[in-house]
Formats: C-alpha cells, structure tokens, sequence
C-alpha cells in the first residue's frame, strides 16, 4: 500500500494536489482565472472581489476511482468596506500514508469601476508518517480587467518566488503563470485559459457554463497537455449551491468532486 501510495504521489502530486479548483471551475476545463466567486480562493484570488455576500463551502473529491487519494477543502469569503477576506483549508492524500495540507488566506480589491487585484499566502506542509515533514509558505497575486461589453481578463502567478520542500523531498509546488478570457452571453458564459509552468510546460483550457433559469447549471470543458474532458453541474436552492464535477482522465480514470455551499 505505501510503495502504491508514493508512486502515485510521484506520477500525479504536481498536476492535482497544489492546483485544486473548485467543481465550478473543475467542470469548466479547469479554468477560473477570469471567473469570480467564491471557488477563486482556488484559482486567481481577485475573483474574490465579485463576491457580494459572506459565502462558505466545503468540497470532496475523488481522485481516479482505482486508489484512495482524496482531497477535501473548507472555503470562506468575506466581502468588507476594505475589500474581501477569503480562507481556505485544503488536505490531499491517502489516510495513513501520506497527506498534503494547505492552510491560507486572501484578500482582493476592487481598484476601480473595472480593475480587481488580489493575492493570497498559504502554509503549505508535506507529512508521511515515520518518513518526514516539510513544510513551506507560499504566495499568490492577481488581477482582473472587466471590459464595457462584459467580458474579463484576467492574470495570476501562483506560487510567486517558485517555493519548494527543500532538497529532501521529490514533492514540488508547482509555479505558473495563468491568463484568462470569460465572456458572458444571455444564457451561457465561456471561459478559457492559458498556463505557462515554469517547469516549460505549457497547458490550455476551454469551459462553457449554461444556466436554465435561476436554479440549475449545466457546464462541460476540455484541458490540453495533458488532455482531459470535464463536465458537471450546479443547483442552486434558496442560499444553497451544490456544485458537482468529473474529470476524466484517458488512462487513470476519473476524477469526481463535489462541493455544497451556503451564501449568507
């Protein structure tokens, strides 16, 4: 079990443990860098500044339904007079072999009619029982730019100054640059983006989001490099969302997720 457990960890740490989205962003291709809400304590912190109300969310998924690697992750955003306060708990891994936990907080703010700038710093500790811990901090930055005919823009650096576990350990924490493209329609809104990781890789991603009415989302979307479909959906009741998502990989299987919200 633990000679799987780090082999997995080796093959799939750096492409799902440090660049968890949340399952709106999930099943738009893994977009969200031009998306706002909530879910963007996960993707480019100044989406946080879209957010109107305290919201919460709390979010599990499954990695590849041939192992026990899950990740769960605890969300809240809290729109003030200064700005928006996001927070954000995240554990990746397998029970009682190994786990990933990210503990972090973000602010973002709007600096105008249509500019949004945001960042975010987060405690990042690697733990395999009897074998090691490591830990390391890490910071992110952002920004939006909202055009007059309702699309967005947008840009973030995840894990500025390239932080790492140290020379002990394999496990990375992955440094790129995103930028993003969102356009709304009457029914639907479109989402793309690029990421260029530091590593010389570089991976696209297309989403597409249609909403029948106030209650129900459908959503779908496609990653390149590598290439992954995704699909899912979203169902809002009263100050309730729930919000459910699958990845599919062409080898290792599929990914599901879901998250239940409460907007206050």
């Amino acid at each position: 079990m633990i000679g799987r457990c780090l082999l997995l960890l080796l093959i799939s740490y750096e492409s799902f443990a440090q660049t968890y989205v949340g399952p709106s962003h999930q099943a738009m291709g893994q977009t969200g860098t031009a998306l706002e809400g909530i879910y963007s304590i996960t993707a480019n912190p100044a989406g946080l500044a879209g957010l109107e109300r305290v919201a919460m969310s709390v979010g599990y998924q499954y990695h590849f339904f041939a192992t026990d690697i899950t990740t769960q992750a605890a969300l809240l955003g809290i729109p003030t007079r200064l700005g928006t306060w996001g927070l954000v708990a995240r554990r990746f891994g397998m029970d009682g072999a190994y786990h990933d936990t990210k503990i972090g907080f973000a602010f973002a703010r709007r600096l105008g009619p249509r500019l949004s700038a945001g960042m975010s710093a987060s405690y990042h500790q690697l733990y395999i029982p009897n074998y090691l811990s490591v830990y390391s901090f890490v910071a992110d930055i952002g920004a939006q730019y909202h055009f007059d005919q309702g699309g967005t823009i947008g840009i973030q650096y995840t894990n500025v100054g390239n932080a790492d576990y140290g020379a002990t350990v394999y496990g990375t924490i992955p440094s790129f640059v995103k930028v993003g493209f969102s356009y709304p329609l009457a029914m639907v809104t479109l989402a793309a983006d690029l990421a260029y990781r530091f590593e010389n890789s570089v991976s696209g991603h297309l989403g597409i989001a249609y909403r029948i009415g106030d209650v129900l989302c459908l959503r779908g979307g496609l990653s390149v490099n590598p290439l992954l479909q995704h699909a899912g959906f979203g169902f809002r009741w009263q100050q309730f969302v729930f919000d459910a998502a699958a990845t599919f990989h062409p080898h290792l299987g599929m990914s599901p997720q879901i998250g239940v919200g409460y907007a206050f």
